[in-house]
């Protein structure tokens, strides 16, 4: 690869962490807005869409050879990673404040990592562990401590932990799926049937009126939301990790929750208190320790492909 083109992934997955980290403050201030299911369904559908579009090219090829076995693994992925995670964060975020979803949400890779040593058979490392540990410690010490704010900061910070869970158990799922399809195959069709089952919930559920009585900025985050930070990101990510690989990949995700915590604080006057930086340390400390790899471990071509909030 030309260094060129090396540095311009590299300038491109900064920005999409970015916009991720940002993503997570759309979201708070959009939950405070909209009806959690009418939120999460017009928003992923505009991500799948979006999806569908820009990756179209990639997903249709040998689409009619996928299997049944193969469309279960995506409906699944879909369902826990898409249509879970999205009503579990959307619901966390209107009790609890956007720095401390944002830290909560950086465990990914860690409880990833974690799940992968439990259920996957992956080897167990002191190194991996002990970085498991401090992120761990650094989530407790902003969810647990005394001045954590929010209208039910228990409450938020349980559900985006959960939601956090839901998007995991995708990943794990993910990792199954893509022995059948492609990457770009599972990640549009998990972001469709994840919008099907939202539409289907927002359908059963009375509409409000006074929800299209909202100002048009409101609609235009919700826009920016699912086609920018959702679709259009997830395909730059997608692509990197064809072209640089995984393991450099994920590690931009260090960047997601510093970023979230400087928009909380720009937006949404958020306080940015010492046990907020504490943590963010343990984290980025614990997934620096867990996601490492010996080298010649990192030789084996794993996918790790992470989905945008």
């Amino acid at each position: 690869m030309e260094k060129k083109r090396y540095y311009l992934l590299l300038v491109l997955l900064s920005l999409v962490t970015v916009i991720w980290g940002l993503n997570v403050i759309m979201i708070k201030y959009l939950s405070g807005i909209f009806p959690v299911v009418q939120l999460s369904a017009w928003r992923i559908s505009m991500a799948a869409l979006g999806l569908m579009l820009f990756t179209y090219g990639k997903w249709k090829l040998g689409i009619k050879q996928l299997s049944t076995s193969a469309w279960f693994l995506i409906f699944l992925v879909g369902f826990t990673s898409i249509f879970l995670h999205q009503l579990l964060i959307s619901q966390g975020l209107r009790y609890t404040t956007g720095s401390a979803g944002s830290l909560i949400l950086g465990l990914n890779p860690l409880t990833t990592a974690l799940l992968a040593m439990l259920f996957l058979g992956d080897k167990f490392e002191l190194k991996r562990f002990i970085g498991i540990g401090m992120g761990f410690i650094g989530v407790i010490l902003v969810v647990g401590h005394p001045g954590a704010t929010g209208t039910d900061a228990i409450k938020g910070n349980l559900f985006v932990f959960l939601s956090m869970l839901a998007y995991v158990a995708g990943g794990l799922l993910i990792k199954q799926a893509v022995k059948q399809a492609s990457v770009y195959q599972v990640t549009a069709f998990s972001h469709l049937f994840g919008a099907m089952l939202l539409m289907i919930m927002w359908a059963v559920h009375p509409v409000q009126s006074a929800v299209y009585q909202v100002h048009w900025f409101s609609f235009g985050v919700m826009a920016f939301s699912g086609c920018i930070a959702t679709a259009l990101c997830t395909s730059w990510w997608n692509m990197a990790i064809s072209e640089i690989g995984p393991s450099k990949t994920t590690l931009f995700l260090n960047v997601m929750p510093i970023s979230s915590l400087i928009f909380a604080s720009l937006f949404l006057n958020e306080k940015i208190h010492w046990y907020h930086a504490l943590a963010l340390l343990l984290i980025v400390a614990g997934i620096y320790l867990g996601l490492a790899r010996k080298k010649e471990s990192t030789r084996s071509k794993k996918v790790n492909m992470n989905k945008a909030i």
